[in-house]
């Protein structure tokens, strides 16, 4: 659920788009998810949702209306229906290549520079002392999540971000 909505915030930000439109687009995305996550399980499916390095490659491959996702969908349900034995043949190591280059296109470059040299960049002691705990929970949300459990980095990162600035906001009035 939460990717879902990440991914449809990162199209957003790479198209500088934003729905305008007279309804909430997620809470649209969000029931018609859970919608076809419960018709698939009755049918004896698994629940998906919208992935982000996917949602990046479609839109830099010129994707990003109705029938880019049309043809994704049956590009996979071809793959998995027909062409499972040459798919299979094809090796690990260019898989995790494609998914290295994925996974680097995927990753706000230009905003995560920024952001560390906010950080490192001159201002106040309060100021300073708060954008180094923003880096910190940064760090620590990313350890978490690379090498344990997402949904835990994600949680570790706004407790630990909420807590210290609590912390610090607290013994600096003092």
């Amino acid at each position: 659920l939460v990717e879902t909505l990440l991914a449809g915030k990162v199209v957003d930000d790479m198209t500088g788009k934003t729905d305008d439109a007279d309804y909430d687009v997620p809470k649209r995305s969000v029931l018609a998810m859970s919608t076809g996550n419960l018709v698939s399980a009755f049918l004896g499916g698994f629940g998906g949702c919208g992935l982000i390095p996917q949602t990046v490659l479609n839109l830099k491959s010129g994707g990003g209306g109705p029938f880019s996702s049309i043809s994704y969908a049956l590009a996979m349900a071809s793959f998995v229906l027909f062409f499972a034995p040459l798919v299979g043949k094809i090796s690990e190591a260019a898989l995790a290549g494609i998914m290295i280059t994925v996974a680097y296109d995927t990753v706000a470059w230009s905003s995560s520079f920024k952001s560390i040299k906010a950080v490192m960049g001159k201002g106040g002691d309060d100021t300073r002392v708060q954008r180094l705990i923003d880096f910190f929970a940064l760090g620590l949300s990313s350890y978490i999540c690379y090498f344990g459990n997402l949904a835990v980095g994600i949680i570790g990162g706004v407790v630990a971000q909420r807590g210290l600035h609590s912390i610090f906001n607290r013994f600096s009035k003092d």
